[in-house]
Parts: C-alpha cells; structure tokens; sequence
C-alpha cells in the first residue's frame, strides 16, 4: 500500500465504507494493502461507536484515517436493515467530505479489489468522464452468496460493456473530486442514484468499464440475515422514491410491486444468460434468487403503501 506522505497530497483517496458493523474491514483493508504499484493513496474509513474492532486496526494501520462521524451509532446499531442503511449513507458523506486527492473513489468492507486497481482507477480518470465504475465478481461460491451477486452486481458482470452509463454500483465508482465539489446532493447522505442523476443532468458522463474489477464475498451469510436486508433495502428505497412522486403514483406503484418480482426475475436471468461467464452459478441459485426477489417486491410494496422507509420514524 502506497501511503500518501505526511502533509503530501494524495492521488487518490479510497473510501472504504463500513457496511456489516466492520466484521470485514480487516479483509478489506488487507485486500487495498496488497494493490500492486498503487499511486500514493488516501484510505478513509467512517466509523462510530457502532462498528467493531477499529482499536486493532488503527494500530495495524496507521497511515489509514480512521474518521469518527457523530449522530449515526444509534442508528448503526438498530436491528432494521434498512435504518442501519442511513448510517452507512451518512457515514460515507462525511468520508467523502473528507477525501482530499483530485480522483475519489468508494468500496465497502465486503469488497475485495483486484491487484491493479487503485493504479487502473487513476489511468482510467485520464479520460474526461465524472464518473468512473466498473465490473463485479462474485468472490464466494455459494448459492446465497451468487443471489446477492446476480442482485446487486448482475448488471455489473463481466464481460462487461466499456460505454456510457445511466447505473454505477457504489461498491465501484470513483469520481473527480472537482465535479463532487459541484454538487450539494451528496453531503448529508449518499445516495449514488441521486448523485448520479444530478451530475448527469450537469452534463456529466457515467462510464463504465470492464478493466476496474471488485469482487464480493459477503462472507456466511444465512439466508435468515439476507432475506431481511433484502426487505429492508427495498423498503427504504421506495420509501425514498414515495418523497418524489405524487400521491396517486406512490399507490399506482404500490399496487403494481407484486408483479416486480417476476421483472427482477426475468432481466437478472436475461442479463447472466447473454453474458455467458456464470450460467452454472446462476441455475445453482436460481431457486435462493427467486425468494429474494419474491421478498424484495413485497419491501417496496411496504414501502410504498405506507410512504415509509423504515419501521422506525
């Protein structure tokens, strides 16, 4: 790991999200320590009361800066998911406020970057582009661990189309510093579709590409636990969404959820099928991706009807 020097700047600082109360940070950052010819790197991890272990870590990581955000603890440690979420959103607010090299990038502690990329990210901001993402693998072969996979990072597979974007995952993206500067949506909490949207509407391009690479592994995961922030998730996403739209929307899309299972259904199989890298992963965890998406239609469906987020007000 290339550690910018004291008081030098950084080339790119690295903001490395705690998202399981930090039972994976130790993997996390020892993925970031064996980049190979990194740049001179900036690696902030927000942390509160809620997150465990960091006492050891900043002692077996000194030049990591480990920045303590007030306000989100108890929201960190509630058993809602989807509460739990607005901690981490903030939490990475205040790291990306923080971030002080000219290219930022975010990752999380379930991320395991491959060898070449913090030194990949700062070849691909030669280019113009405001945001960069690239492709997810998945880094632990069970049949829970490939549902989330096809989930969250199906779209983001390898092979990969290099192109414009509309979606960037937030496991891996970066941006220029100077076009985060240019917006205000971002410093409470981070949403990157909100983010996303706005830099567009600015003009500014998303860009995908095949050669930035972050596998997953979200460790043992019961299904119990991921059924739950399946739930969760989705229900605070259209709790989100139910702010922006109207009344008879926010019902139209409430009544319409039930049918969304079959639509996550069908474009993740679609997607993984045309792909062509996992198609044996994909029938071995086709039955665990079908309830997920089952129980992800009935959290928006939640969310919707009730015009909430969380359980929680």
């Amino acid at each position: 790991m290339s550690e910018a020097a004291n008081g030098a700047e950084p080339e790119l600082s690295v903001v490395l999200a705690p998202v399981a109360r930090g039972i994976h940070l130790p993997d996390a950052l020892a993925s970031l320590a064996a980049q190979e010819e990194p740049p001179a790197l900036e690696i902030i991890v927000p942390v509160d009361a809620s997150i465990d272990g960091t006492d050891a870590l900043r002692t077996q990581y000194p030049a990591v800066h480990f920045i303590n955000v007030e306000g989100t603890a108890d929201q960190g440690r509630s058993e809602d998911f989807g509460v739990a979420h607005l901690a981490i959103d903030r939490r990475r607010a205040a790291a990306l406020a923080a971030a002080r090299a000219p290219v930022v990038a975010i990752t999380d502690e379930w991320a395991r970057p491959r060898a070449d990329w913090c030194r990949e990210l700062l070849r691909q901001h030669e280019a113009p582009h405001a945001v960069i993402g690239g492709a997810i693998s998945c880094a632990r072969d069970r049949a829970i661990n490939w549902a989330l996979f096809f989930m969250d990072g199906g779209r983001y597979q390898n092979p990969l189309p290099e192109g414009p974007a509309i979606f960037v995952t937030d496991v891996n993206v970066s941006y220029k510093r100077a076009a985060l500067e240019g917006s205000d949506v971002w410093r409470e909490e981070y949403h990157e579709t909100r983010l996303h949207d706005e830099l567009r509407q600015r003009g500014e391009t998303l860009w995908l590409t095949p050669r930035l690479v972050v596998g997953v592994d979200r460790g043992e995961i019961p299904l119990g636990d991921a059924l739950r922030e399946r739930f969760a998730w989705s229900r605070l996403y259209a709790g989100r969404r139910s702010q922006e739209v109207s009344e008879g929307m926010r019902l139209a899309l409430a009544a319409g959820s039930p049918l969304l299972s079959l639509v996550l259904l069908f474009r993740q199989v679609c997607t993984a099928w045309q792909r062509g890298a996992h198609r044996g992963a994909l029938l071995r965890c086709l039955p665990v991706l079908a309830l997920m998406d089952l129980v992800w239609s009935i959290g928006e469906a939640t969310g919707y009807a009730t015009g909430r987020g969380t359980s929680e007000r």
